[in-house]
């Protein structure tokens, strides 16, 4: 990654109706998460999203990093989302969304709901058990990055993939599987039909493991795994807005 990767907030003050936090994916940085962020601040919403410890660094520095401390980061901002005041939202991309599942399990009360693009939740390549031990001999291998339909667009994203890293990611996703059934807030699911990155199945994982009653679904048909920077962008970006209202509306019905 050339340029310097950075976090970034949209504090819109008192008139906002909700916070959404964002949370990009492994090896990716917050740009990926930019547009999303952008069209919400439009809609009214204030937007926090973090920079995941080792990420937008060489890939030499994403190798020290585990799981936990990415999960510590996302937790920190989720802090710094309830101090503006409003009811936060939590939103992820791939293992972003593994990471606000996460969220969801240890502080759902904090929440009004998810929205996942892609998410992470299990390995479907046979060999991904191997990168505990690979990592020793073989530190890191092509990149992941920029998985998307869209010819003239590229992700920022590391140059190698570390598999020390990588294996922790992995035992995220085992940690967060085993506790779905602990995620109860509703929850907007966007799935590409083509993803050469994350099983398009992860999704269906998701939802027969969580206990959520309200769980809404939609395939995007233009777009790969970076979706967010995709054809369909706008069908998440709009869903997104249309599922936060809804269920701001539900909880003013309720009142």
């Amino acid at each position: 990654m050339a340029e310097q990767s950075e976090a970034f907030t949209f504090d819109l003050g008192p008139d906002a109706e909700a916070t959404m936090l964002l949370c990009h994916g492994f090896t990716s940085d917050p740009d990926s998460m930019r547009p999303w962020g952008e069209h919400l601040r439009d809609a009214g919403f204030n937007v926090v999203a973090p920079l995941l410890p080792g990420h937008g660094l060489p890939w030499r520095e994403l190798a020290k990093t585990r799981w936990p401390q990415w999960y510590g980061e996302v937790e920190r901002h989720l802090d710094k989302a309830l101090a503006f005041g409003r009811p936060v939202f939590a939103g992820g991309l791939s293992m972003g969304g593994s990471l606000v599942l996460r969220l969801a399990e240890l502080r759902g009360a904090d929440l009004g709901g998810l929205v996942l693009v892609n998410p992470a939740i299990y390995d479907s390549n046979p060999r991904g058990f191997l990168a505990p031990a690979l990592r020793y001999v073989l530190p890191a291998v092509g990149s992941i990055g920029s998985d998307l339909a869209k010819p003239d667009v590229r992700e920022k994203t590391s140059d190698r993939t570390p598999l020390a890293a990588f294996a922790s990611a992995r035992q995220l996703w085992k940690t967060t599987r085993a506790d779905l059934p602990r995620v109860t807030v509703p929850i907007r699911i966007f799935t590409s039909a083509v993803d050469h990155v994350v099983d398009p199945r992860n999704s269906a994982v998701v939802r027969a493991g969580v206990r959520s009653k309200d769980v809404e679904s939609t395939v995007l048909q233009r777009s790969y795994h970076v979706a967010t920077l995709d054809y369909d962008a706008e069908i998440v970006f709009s869903g997104s807005v249309e599922f936060m209202n809804r269920q701001l509306a539900n909880t003013r019905g309720a009142e």
